[in-house]
């Protein structure tokens, strides 16, 4: 049994950890090692490490052959494109899966830094720990970014969960937590892929169109540090009459969706926010767009959008095009638009635009007494012009509220009130209170028909968003035009290595910028793996060529 590490492998496994995780590793060098764990010596020589217990110690491999039995192990797991490992022990069944058939990257889940601490003391992992397929994730709160990180189901196809079992019996509720998180990240990535697979292509169609008038000079952008945001559910009905009151020359930040309530109600906001990639949002705009409302819209939003107005403020959401545009050519204003709804993209839109204190209207997420939106949207006048006696409007609507199979309605009754949900509202919700936590601002919703939302005074920094004054500081004319830049691009694409998980950053920060193209292609047909990113390349650059010739084609940027 071995009870004392050397300097030396910790060090080398920290130099190895610290080229990709240099926190992580930081936070290990600090970290007092977990004094449970024992080192013992199998059969073949190599380290074993084990715990000790009541029935005294409990070894985490096979103390015969520990290599073997790893080896046998591994094959239960060929062909997955992502595996999450629950306890990383000497490394013997990471190492396995790594060298076997599919495996595109392995996430590994450890307790905490002590325990990784005493491992890396002891059992020389350099080489495992340099890997650029591999991501260490210790605690739960690092799981969910380490699965976002590492698994591509374009590329890489599924998931699945490898559990190192001896050292998980031992630690039955950290490890019962980690699979419930793990668990949570699947989901998100899966719903994540689920769009991306539908929208993939139109999204990449949209910012290229959109490039030519995102290069226009920009416009003054409203401010204001009081704000009111209009979300168009059901009780934006009641809460009309109140906003109009108690407005007071307030910045007001509409959806697109609830524009045409407001105009017909005689309001008139200052900003209007759209950031779906449709054509059908131009149903919102056929009222047209007053004079002086500062239109923003997704890079991805419909270039004929853009034409609303004469001059469009583009900002950028996650995509990753959009942020690759962002951070090589043209400073976009970075908003929030994770919630999947413009109503929690449009409190984060509030908040850029300086905005520390947001009262929001008409977020409902869900149907009140069946009612999927406030009178005077889109849904109105479409379903009534399209009516018949044997297709009323009335049954178009609760169609449209029991939703699908994919996300149907659930009905409620809630303090005497009748209330359908959805596992996409609900969702929605979940997300908005999650930016109401984390954003530096109150945000104060206003009571209505819907589902409770408690208020917060939030006072840490929204991740990812850049505010109205430091985008503008930061915002400078592009220094290259729109066709140039694009011409770059395609050229930087058309010469990318194949993809691999050891790809140099700035290459894997090109090829991301193809993954939601890659995730339709494969929605149509196509199995994950390179030969659908090979086909989103040749995709996005044959749609490139309709802008902009390539230099091969005699074209000179």
């Amino acid at each position: 049994m071995t009870e004392m590490g050397t300097p030396l492998t910790l060090a080398e496994n920290l130099s190895a950890l610290g080229v990709r995780q240099p926190s992580l590793a930081e936070s290990i060098r600090r970290a007092a090692p977990d004094p449970r764990l024992v080192f013992l010596t199998s059969r073949t020589g190599l380290i074993v490490p084990g715990i000790r217990s009541g029935g005294g110690t409990v070894p985490f491999h096979s103390l015969y052959d520990p290599r073997q039995e790893s080896v046998r192990f591994a094959r239960l797991f060929k062909g997955a494109g992502c595996i999450v490992v629950s306890g990383l022990g000497a490394g013997f069944h990471v190492s396995a899966m790594l060298e076997g058939e599919g495996a595109c990257a392995v996430v590994v889940v450890e307790k905490d830094v002590g325990v990784l601490r005493s491992l890396l003391s002891h059992v020389p992992l350099a080489h495992l720990l340099g890997n650029p397929q591999l991501f260490l994730a210790a605690g739960v709160g690092m799981i969910r970014e380490a699965i976002l990180l590492s698994w591509q189901p374009a590329i890489m196809g599924g998931l699945k969960s490898a559990p190192l079992r001896a050292w998980c019996d031992q630690e039955r509720v950290f490890f019962d937590a980690a699979a419930a998180e793990t668990q949570a990240a699947i989901e998100a990535v899966r719903d994540d892929f689920s769009v991306q697979s539908h929208f993939g292509k139109r999204w990449f169609v949209n910012i290229v169109g959109n490039l030519q008038t995102a290069a226009r000079p920009q416009v003054q952008l409203p401010h204001g540090e009081d704000a009111v945001v209009t979300a168009a559910g059901p009780s934006l009905d009641l809460q009309l009459a109140r906003l109009a009151a108690e407005r007071n020359g307030r910045m007001l930040v509409a959806t697109d969706t609830s524009l045409p309530a407001l105009l017909r109600s005689g309001i008139v906001p200052d900003a209007v926010l759209s950031i779906d990639c449709q054509n059908h949002g131009y149903h919102h705009f056929l009222q047209g767009l007053p004079p002086g409302v500062a239109l923003f819209l997704d890079l991805a939003s419909p270039p004929l959008l853009a034409r609303q107005t004469t001059a469009p403020i583009f900002v950028a959401s996650g995509h990753p095009f959009s942020r690759y545009i962002d951070s090589r050519w043209l400073r976009l204003p970075r908003i929030d638009t994770s919630g999947g709804n413009v109503a929690h993209a449009a409190v984060s839109l509030a908040h850029v635009l300086g905005a520390r204190r947001v009262t929001v209207y008409g977020a409902d997420f869900c149907y009140p007494e069946g009612k999927a939106y406030a009178r005077g949207t889109y849904l109105y006048d479409y379903f009534w012009s399209d009516q018949s006696r044997v297709s009323p409007a009335e049954a178009r609507f609760f169609a449209f509220v029991c939703g699908n199979a994919s996300s149907p309605a659930r009905r409620e009754v809630r303090a005497g009130r009748v209330l359908y949900t959805s596992p996409l509202l609900n969702g929605y919700r979940d997300r908005f209170l999650g930016l109401v936590d984390s954003i530096d601002a109150e945000i104060i919703p206003v009571p209505g028909a819907g589902l409770e939302l408690p208020g917060s005074r939030g006072t840490t920094p929204l991740p990812n968003t850049v505010s109205a004054p430091e985008w503008r500081q930061e915002s400078k004319a592009p220094q290259r035009g729109w066709r140039k830049f694009l011409a770059e691009y395609s050229r930087s694409v058309e010469l990318l290595p194949a993809f691999s998980a050891g790809s140099p950053e700035p290459e894997r920060e090109l090829w991301n910028t193809l993954l939601p193209v890659a995730a339709r292609v494969v929605k149509e047909g196509l199995m994950p793996g390179l030969g659908a990113l090979e086909e989103a390349r040749r995709w996005c650059l044959e749609r490139i060529r309709r802008f902009v010739p390539t230099p091969g084609d005699g074209f000179q940027p």
